[in-house]
């Protein structure tokens, strides 16, 4: 009865129900009371973030590999470090060790079992722990114990071979195991598994050795790798892990030997560098293919509200809350095998690549001829019954299933601070920082007066923050200010800021409204303005951004119209009920008899030669046409070629194709620039620096592929991002009001972050007990107001060449996309290169 109170007190809570609802039905013992839910909700809410926590740590494996190889590389540097002091020594000692390591390198010469070979290096002590660096300060360059398990089986004394430092194992030499571990305090510094390594490793030599079983390796007996792990309880006492890095080593002596594939003679010499670079790619490959996580990036957003005072007074003031509303989103394309490095800044860029290239003016002219082909067969009776089930509703790309599935968004709630102040924003950031993935290193190091001093490395696995362009811009400078703090935590690396889609969206669709809108062209045919008055959309202001809902339903509905007009014009045709020319459709009415392929091919030819008419230019590559004396003409063509590239940026976010996307920020930039708009221009330009030269090959392909959210796990019904952390923001005002005069700091902190646990507890008891029907929006027909555009843009005859028209409220403004010309706008993108680089 307990279990069945609380779910239906969470079910109560959801729905934001007033307390005296809880009290009268805790009476009747439906429900536990409105104190016990909250405590309940205390504590759930401390596991709000539990799964990004297990997303983060699923990264720890990856850098703690990174830590190794580091430290592998600072070991290498060190036996540098070490020759180098070592060669300061008298020639008499030089000589001698010379002639030593001349008798112990003699291939034929028999076992030598007294004391005239040089002993093994075994455990460095601690002086030579204190490297020497360039400047000549001691520095502290080993402590992690895969370093030592490194030199103890790979790193001799090179200092007494032939050889030099930059080769490894000269093993023709007996070295006993006592002595490899003659320092029990560094022995105890390897854990159980190292020593097994080693302890496996050098055992086998000695029990093939002459020398008995108190002696180590000697490599001049060849050993077969499976006489190496003929103990199969042995193998089984190691980790797979040991057994890999014993097999490279083994296999790596094998291959550098007279003897074969399956044996060892390290009388041959094996460069260190060769050694090092095959270990890494054994381990890398090792953790990459045990390493199942597909990453996870972060997005946020303001959230403003104003709580009014009933009664007002001098210390009771109205309050305007101003919080930072953030979750977090796993990606859904698996990227862990695609490579991490991160590239240098290049030396030369091309500028030119920024833009838009005739690849891409290919690619989006056949993209947005798919777009048309999907409006004909959708209003016209020919296309609909000849090619409505051949044409292409969705746009597939490489990802297309994993852009179909459901998205797992975990709310991380609302922080107190606000965004417009920088120190804020640093405060917000550190708070977020807990969620990069991260290890630490700590290296101590003695000074010549005795001081110890301690240095902490951090290795992080860089994540993706996205947000509108005013969030974004704000991460930045925050983590500027932070430049200077000592420790990598304290700088906020780790975070990389990304401008997201919606807002972008939002903004483009205000810049068309800046070009074809004018409140004065109402009496002006085929205007925006005058269309919206032919419709009575009171609803549409005069900035898109204000209204984007209503402005978006209002210009989709008049560039379709705008696309039936132009299609009717070119394929000759009277009405929407009509039948294309015969040069279009030879078969007439029987086209949709031919068989399927034909059908689309025919379909696609007819679509492709509409977008190549003189109605659509969208081609930045090709010279623009400039006004042929018709400014009607010349209005109507550049609002449809800017429409139908707002239709693409539409239809590629919700496909979630990222590759089209970030296409149309290539098309964007220009008329971002042209329009004046220069923060989402330079906002524009950072993505594409990005893109193409400033972050790894999995965070390019994170950048293009985790921009989405799919809330309903099907196909085209993705959203951006942000306009996901809209939603979040709306439910949380929602569940903030219901408060009522309970607003304070611990309970809008109680109702961000059951967001996050209400959500999981109500759809697992849905699928258990009640069959809940997908949400969806029903959207209104607007086929009759649609047939009410075309029919007057058409007998107007908006594509209709004929000179002397023009509209009085404009100017007949050139197309934002084509205003700068291709050498303005490289000089634009090399002044702005240089404030970002």
């Amino acid at each position: 009865m307990s279990l069945l109170q609380k779910i239906v007190a969470i079910i109560l809570y959801s729905g934001h129900c007033s307390k005296m609802v809880f009290n009268r039905l805790h009476r009747l013992g439906l429900t536990v009371s409105h104190s016990t839910v909250i405590r309940l909700l205390d504590q759930v809410g401390n596991l709000f973030d539990r799964d990004v926590k297990q997303w983060r740590d699923s990264f720890l494996p990856e850098l703690e590999l990174k830590k190794t190889l580091s430290e592998i590389r600072q070991h290498s540097k060190t036996s540098i470090h070490r020759e180098t002091f070592s060669s300061s020594e008298s020639s008499d000692t030089d000589q001698r060790n010379s002639e030593n390591s001349s008798n112990c390198s003699d291939e034929d010469s028999e076992m030598i079992e007294d004391d005239s070979c040089p002993e093994a290096d075994g455990f460095v002590s601690d002086e030579e722990v204190i490297g020497i660096d360039d400047n000549g300060q001691q520095e502290n360059v080993l402590s992690h114990e895969t370093v030592n398990i490194t030199q103890y089986i790979t790193n001799f004394d090179s200092a007494n071979s032939e050889i030099g430092y930059d080769s490894a194992i000269r093993c023709t030499e007996a070295v006993p195991f006592e002595q490899l571990f003659s320092n029990s305090e560094q022995e105890d510094d390897l854990s159980s598994e190292a020593v097994d390594i080693a302890e496996h490793v050098v055992n086998v030599g000695s029990e093939n050795s002459e020398c008995g079983n108190d002696s180590a390796i000697r490599c001049t007996e060849a050993v077969p790798f499976e006489q190496l792990f003929s103990n199969s309880e042995q193998e089984d006492d190691l980790s797979s892990e040991a057994v890999n890095i014993a097999e490279h080593v083994v296999n790596v002596g094998s291959e550098n030997s007279e003897c074969g594939n399956d044996s060892i003679r390290c009388t041959e010499s094996v460069p260190f560098e060769q050694l090092f670079t095959e270990a890494v790619a054994l381990m890398d490959m090792n953790v990459s293919s045990n390493n199942k996580s597909l990453g996870f990036r972060l997005c946020g957003d303001n959230l403003d509200k104003t709580i009014q005072r009933r009664h007002a007074r001098l210390d009771r003031v109205n309050k305007e809350l101003h919080c930072f509303n953030s979750y977090a989103v796993r990606n859904r394309v698996n990227i862990s095998q695609l490579s991490d490095e991160v590239p240098h800044y290049p030396l030369h860029i091309d500028v030119y690549s920024i833009l838009p290239s005739p690849l891409d003016d290919n690619t989006l002219s056949s993209n947005i001829a798919t777009l048309v082909s999907r409006v004909l067969c959708k209003h016209m009776k020919f296309f609909n019954v000849s090619f409505d089930d051949v044409v292409q509703w969705h746009i597939h790309h490489k990802y297309y299933k994993e852009m179909s599935q459901k998205s797992q968004v975990v709310p991380l709630g609302i922080i107190l601070k606000n965004e417009n102040k920088i120190d804020e924003m640093t405060e917000i950031l550190t708070d977020l920082h807990q969620y990069v993935p991260c290890v630490t290193q700590e290296e101590s190091a003695s000074l010549s007066t005795g001081q110890v001093v301690t240095k902490k490395t951090e290795y992080m696995h860089r994540i993706l923050i996205g947000g509108d362009q005013l969030t974004v811009a704000r991460m930045r400078s925050a983590i500027n200010i932070k430049n200077n703090s000592w420790t990598a935590t304290g700088r906020l690396e780790g975070f990389i800021p990304v401008a997201e889609d919606w807002h972008t969206k939002a903004i483009y669709l205000d810049l068309i409204w800046r070009y074809f809108y004018a409140t004065s062209s109402s009496n002006q045919t085929g205007t925006l303005y005058h269309l919206k008055n032919l419709l009575n959309r009171t609803s549409i202001p005069k900035k898109a951004k204000k209204q984007y809902d209503a402005c978006h339903d209002f210009f989709v509905l008049v560039v379709e119209a705008y696309i039936l007009v132009a299609a009717m014009t070119e394929l000759k045709m009277d009405n929407l009920d009509g039948i294309p020319d015969k040069t279009f459709a030879p078969q007439g009415n029987d086209t949709w008899m031919m068989p399927d392929e034909d059908r689309k091919q025919l379909l696609h030819s007819i679509c492709n030669k509409l977008v190549n008419s003189p109605c659509f230019h969208l081609r930045y590559n090709k010279p623009f046409p400039g006004s042929n004396g018709d400014e009607v003409y010349t209005y109507s063509r550049d609002l449809l070629s800017l429409g139908c590239l707002y239709l693409e940026y539409v239809d590629s976010i919700k496909e979630g194709d990222g590759d089209r996307v970030l296409r149309c920020w290539r098309y964007l930039l220009p008329i971002f620039v042209a329009s004046g708009r220069k923060n989402y221009a330079i906002e524009s330009l950072e993505l594409l620096y990005q893109h193409d030269y400033l972050l790894s090959e999995r965070e390019k392909v994170e950048l293009l592929w985790s921009r989405f959210i799919n809330t309903h796990g099907k196909m085209g019904k993705n959203i951006p991002n942000d306009l996901h952390c809209e939603h979040l923001n709306r439910i949380c005002k929602d569940a903030i009001q219901a408060l009522k005069s309970n607003k304070g700091e611990r309970a809008i902190l109680r109702v961000s972050k059951a967001l996050g646990v209400i959500v999981p507890i109500l759809s697992n008891y849905d699928d258990d007990h009640v069959k809940v029907e997908p949400g969806r929006h029903n959207i209104a027909e607007y086929g009759k107001d649609l047939r009410a555009v075309v029919g007057k843009l058409n007998d107007y005859g908006i594509f209709t060449p004929t000179k002397g028209r023009k509209h009085m409220s404009f100017q007949v403004p050139k197309n934002p996309l084509f205003s700068k010309t291709r050498d303005e706008m490289k000089d634009w993108i090399i002044n702005h290169t240089k404030v970002k680089l």
